[in-house]
């Protein structure tokens, strides 16, 4: 990466993190394209007294000598880089052992990684989801001692890993079971799923596919095309109505109550018969990428619900000081 991108963004930790002794919300990143949601969260805190510190791949090692040394002390924390970075995590591992609020700790987020952890928990919680068949990777199974009766998947069918998201791995045209071989071949190492593909209805010239947002209790549904993958605008309350789109937000709270986890995104997509199906269950670190800065981003008023919800929950835990997100 372009360090001077996040030198250019990162001026108020390089520079100022001297006059802090005490930070409201800290916020570890490596990814630039988070760049204009932070800004945007940064205006939300400040306009609600709150002080925030985000932490780039630049300003790590100083703030934790800061925080080590007991010149920088924090109030609430979300880990968004460690996953990719693993210099971050001595700042996740420091966090959870001293900071009072961590969101989306880091226990409850590798869990959700995992497809399969959330698949059967799902379905036990009464949310619909795709037919799906779970594979051992090649490296710990070379041969499978029976193969899967695939049928029950149709035609076409995904082919994804269970760790990871964004896409990364996933097949979405396979037809056969030397579709599967290939994805074993391709990914030795990684465990997969073969999954149903999902066709949505069509709902007034749309797809009736839904990206959800949840930020601290707040559930943004908002219409999202599964071919281009990009955002259309956040459901309205007509529509919700007008479709009998309800379901989406019970969905958001099931994904919530199973995963415990306050920052997050799940898709879903509807059927022409009526089936509310969850596609992706639980997607952390969620992509806060935004319009008009990605293309690919939430639309900007979505962005900044979503930065109210923040700011609202970490103003709320500050009124009343008791440590309440993820490690009560």
């Amino acid at each position: 990466m372009n360090s001077q991108v996040f030198l250019r963004y990162t001026e108020l930790v390089l520079r100022q993190d001297s006059q802090f002794s005490s930070v409201d919300f800290l916020l570890a990143y490596d990814w630039p394209y988070d760049v204009p949601f932070i800004r945007l969260l940064e205006g939300e805190l400040r306009a609600a007294g709150l002080s925030f510190l985000p932490v780039s791949p630049e300003s790590l090692s100083q703030v934790m000598q800061d925080l080590k040394s007991g010149r920088l002390s924090v109030f609430a924390f979300l880990d968004r880089a460690s996953d990719t970075d693993p210099s971050f995590l001595p700042l996740d591992s420091w966090a959870s052992a001293n900071i009072p609020n961590i969101m989306n700790p880091g226990p409850l987020r590798r869990r959700v990684w995992h497809k399969t952890n959330l698949h059967w928990e799902f379905i036990r919680a009464g949310v619909n989801t795709p037919h799906t068949i779970p594979l051992p990777a090649l490296r710990q199974v070379p041969v499978l001692d029976h193969l899967p009766d695939i049928s029950p998947l149709g035609l076409p069918f995904s082919i994804k890993p269970d760790l990871g998201g964004g896409g990364w791995g996933v097949v979405t045209n396979a037809r056969g079971w030397s579709d599967v071989e290939e994805a074993r071949q391709q990914l030795p190492d990684d465990d997969l799923i073969l999954q149903q593909f999902v066709t949505p209805a069509i709902l007034e010239g749309r797809r009736a596919w839904f990206r959800i947002l949840f930020a601290c209790d707040i559930v943004i549904p908002c219409w999202w095309d599964d071919q281009s993958h990009l955002f259309g605008h956040a459901v309205s309350i007509p529509e919700r109505d007008r479709f009998q789109l309800a379901p989406l937000w019970d969905i958001a709270g099931t994904a919530a109550r199973i995963s415990q986890l306050q920052l997050f995104s799940t898709e879903v997509g509807l059927t022409s018969d009526g089936w509310f199906v969850a596609v992706d269950y639980v997607n952390d670190p969620v992509d806060l990428r935004m319009q008009p800065h990605a293309q690919e981003g939430m639309p900007s008023d979505v962005a900044r619900r979503l930065a109210l919800a923040l700011t609202a929950r970490i103003r709320d835990l500050r009124r009343s000081d008791t440590p309440g997100i993820g490690n009560e």
